[in-house]
């Protein structure tokens, strides 16, 4: 057998070449591709012969799983459905990138899982209720990945015992004649493997070391909610400590625990001064409804902490214009705490207007977290 060899170097060969490697997979074939972290063999997971033979060449026993490799972040739905947000957002900054993930699958979620895909392919991707999957940050491997409409695998294009190979040279060296096609992209970006995390829940475990360090994905793993008015005393800090106490009662800990399981709740006004206290009233108000906001200080909204949320809800428009001019990459992350509708500010009226902007801030709240968006399926 010869290895047919497709040397690119821009868009259209790119394109065409993933066009060929497609139309390869869909008969059954092993396509060598490149990502940024190193050359891998392709296959598509319902061709059982491309399996027999990736098997054979990589000497791997049937029952030990190959990772998943996807071309768009949105595909995961389908193999693994019910992420909670965290992890989402955790998959939003890191992916695409070398970061595997192995994802510990419910009962719940295998009974959605198996609406959607085949037993065949279910038993090549599952194994001991977990799936590993990657997203590469490479222009031919997510075009391949995109194109082809089924689940498609990418061990490392080396035999078993070997280095995994950094250039389309290195691949022939140990696969010449023994794969379908090599698309030649020029040497891996990093010419390292991927790292490898498991989620258990919102738990991770670190499994293998690889191109990203430890410490930028549990940076990554924080999950960030801004919320914003004018001076940071009464609207915003009511907003942050509701939030605090619905949240850890949807989570099931308590509110001091919320940092430690990923979570950073915080507020800041557009024309605060550092270092104030919450106004009397949103104390007493909130008190009244089970919040404690008395060790609240106000702070300044700054677009260091715009570009740092993942979330950011303002109080009323005007505060959704100032974000527009701190940092206009901060907009879509950005909407008012009750669609289409502001929250009124209480300074300077009774204890019973800042009681009626309690209750409409946790109304939005609950909103916001019992929401059927996905962005809020907590």
């Amino acid at each position: 057998m010869q290895t047919r060899i497709i040397k690119v170097e821009d868009e259209a060969g790119i394109r065409a070449a993933v066009t060929e490697a497609a139309e390869l997979l869909d008969k059954g074939a092993l396509v060598c591709i490149p990502t940024e972290t190193v050359y891998g063999i392709a296959a598509r997971l319902d061709r059982a012969d491309a399996v027999k033979r990736l098997r054979k060449l990589k000497d791997r026993d049937t029952g030990k799983p190959f990772t998943l490799h996807i071309g768009d972040k949105s595909d995961i739905e389908q193999y693994v459905p019910d992420l909670s947000l965290l992890n989402r957002q955790f998959l939003r900054k890191s992916w695409p990138g070398p970061l595997t993930v192995i994802f510990q699958i419910s009962r719940s979620q295998m009974t959605k899982i198996q609406k959607n895909l085949t037993g065949d392919v279910i038993r090549e991707l599952y194994y001991d209720n977990s799936i590993g999957i990657r997203l590469p940050d490479h222009n031919v491997a997510r075009g391949l990945l995109s194109m082809v409409r089924a689940p498609v695998v990418v061990p490392s294009a080396n035999l078993a015992g070997a280095a995994a190979p950094g250039t389309a040279e290195e691949v022939l060296d140990q696969l010449r004649g023994r794969v379908d096609l090599l698309i030649d992209n020029g040497p891996a970006r990093y010419a390292e493997s991927s790292t490898i995390i498991e989620l258990k829940g919102d738990e991770i475990f670190h499994k293998r070391r690889g191109v990203l360090d430890l410490d930028t994905l549990e940076q990554a793993r924080q999950l960030t909610v801004l919320f914003v008015c004018t001076g940071n005393s009464c609207r915003s800090p009511m907003a942050e400590g509701i939030f605090r106490t619905r949240l850890a009662e949807k989570l099931s800990c308590a509110v001091d625990q919320l940092p430690e399981k990923g979570y950073k709740v915080i507020s800041a006004g557009v024309m605060a001064y550092d270092g104030a206290s919450a106004s009397p009233e949103a104390i007493q108000a909130c008190r009244e409804v089970g919040v404690d906001i008395s060790d609240h200080h106000t702070g300044m909204l700054t677009d260091e902490l715009l570009n740092g949320a993942d979330f950011i809800f303002v109080m009323d428009s005007s505060h959704y214009l100032t974000v527009e001019r701190l940092s206009p990459q901060a907009l879509p992350r950005t909407s008012l705490l009750i669609a289409d509708r502001d929250v009124e500010d209480p300074v300077g009226m009774t204890i019973e207007t800042y009681r009626k902007c309690a209750r409409q801030i946790s109304e939005g709240i609950e909103e916001r977290i019992n929401s059927r968006l996905r962005a809020w399926d907590i």
